[in-house]
């Protein structure tokens, strides 16, 4: 097994498990739909990237169908999503909602750094990091305002009854 073979399955596993045992039940639902809307724009900005030449994966699952790792932009940075949605601050001021956006995608880019530089899943480099922080801060927001519209109470309307 290689080094990015292994990389690979711990993330699996790890991601797999964290998602598991720390959603809470009744928040699910709000976490999936994270999880997938997540998804849809992590395969908009990457496809788009991969196809103008800024974003490549060495060693991908699938090298045939997608110039991008299917594991990073499909399983690990949505669960990152998942996380920054539960632990969002809901009734917090704007300054501690700032911080958790940096923090958040600051703690994306180190991930981004660590398996860089460990293995051949993806190249980093600075101006890749730059593009990477801006790219997950428009993610995030647009995560954030489509998950507040999904989940937002309806209100109290007649049941319609079919005749």
């Amino acid at each position: 097994m290689t080094n990015e073979q292994l990389v690979l399955t711990i993330i699996w596993l790890s991601c797999t498990l964290i998602l598991l045992f720390v959603v809470p039940r009744k928040r699910v639902r709000e976490m999936v739909a994270v999880f997938l809307f997540f998804q849809t724009l992590t395969w908009l900005f990457s496809i788009a990237l991969s196809y103008h030449g800024l974003l490549f994966a060495p060693v991908r699952e699938f090298p045939d169908a997608t110039k991008i790792s299917f594991t990073l932009e499909y399983i690990a940075f949505p669960s990152a999503a998942v996380f920054f949605q539960l632990w969002y601050p809901e009734k917090s001021g704007k300054v501690r909602r700032t911080v958790h956006y940096g923090l958040s995608v600051g703690g994306i880019l180190l991930f981004m750094l660590v398996v860089g530089s460990v293995t051949e899943l993806m190249t980093i480099e600075v101006d890749n990091l730059i593009r990477s922080f801006c790219n997950f801060t428009i993610e995030l927001l647009l995560c954030r305002r489509y998950i507040v519209w999904f989940m937002k109470p309806t209100a109290n309307k007649k049941e319609v009854t079919p005749l």
